[in-house]
């Protein structure tokens, strides 16, 4: 009994010393990155399936680095037993955390227009871009099928420049719908300047790797990739693929 006690005590004291240890590699592993990323914020230390690797989300992007915080593993990481993407999961876990956490006011949102909303999709769109505006033709088509478009401005020229002084405009609109609908025809929008999250949402982009427009994720956080024809979507979201 009493070599019972002594075993189950020393488990207990070597899981308190492993967990005390995996929160210090966190808490130095956290505070490295923040140094690499300060505008960004540092969302999540956790032990990656390979020992000695932790996964840290930076915004919505993910490190595999070293418990020393000296090697950084540049790459997604797959199981092959399963077959699946482990970095990509935690990505989209990650994304879909971010979209969740938004204020509904965040975004210009063009609604289902069914009973039920089948599916939402976030797009980071830049006003100029030609698969952009051939993207916002089809969204009545989607918004028909009960999919709910909800918009994230991305000018890919920065925050400086026409396409941002374009995205602003249409956000301070009195009607934004409308607005983002004449500006992608290539028609001036008049509307004076406002509190916007223009840039933010730029930043965040950004964050979440966003090299082109348009970027369409759902509302899972699993990212499609650029223009899809609305009719491939439509059939995606009833085939369950997305």
């Amino acid at each position: 009994m009493k070599r019972t006690m002594t075993m189950m005590l020393a488990a207990l004291l070597a899981l308190l010393t492993s967990a005390a240890q995996a929160e210090d590699v966190a808490t130095r592993l956290a505070a490295r990155m923040a140094k690499l990323f300060p505008k960004e914020k540092v969302t999540d230390v956790t032990p990656a399936p390979i020992p000695g690797l932790y996964e840290v989300l930076v915004a919505a992007s993910l490190f595999s680095v070293g418990a020393d915080g000296r090697y950084v593993v540049h790459g997604d990481l797959i199981d092959l037993d399963a077959h699946v993407n482990v970095s990509d999961q935690r990505r989209s876990e990650a994304r879909k955390q971010v979209f969740e956490s938004m204020d509904s006011k965040g975004f210009i949102e063009f609604p289902s227009k069914t009973k039920e909303t089948k599916k939402t999709l976030y797009v980071f769109t830049d006003i100029d871009c030609a698969y952009c505006r051939k993207m916002h033709a089809e969204v009545g088509q989607l918004n028909s099928a009960g999919i709910a478009v909800r918009y994230l401005a991305f000018p890919r020229t920065g925050i400086k420049g026409p396409s941002f002084d374009k995205a602003v405009a249409v956000w301070c609109a009195a009607n934004r719908q409308e607005a983002l609908t004449q500006s992608k025809l290539g028609l001036p929008v008049d509307s004076p300047k406002c509190d916007n999250p223009v840039a933010k949402e730029y930043e965040l982009g950004n964050g979440m790797g966003v090299t082109g427009t348009p970027s369409v994720y759902t509302d899972q956080g699993k990212h499609i990739g650029g223009y899809v024809p609305a009719e491939e979507l439509i059939k995606m979201v009833e085939d369950g693929k997305i």
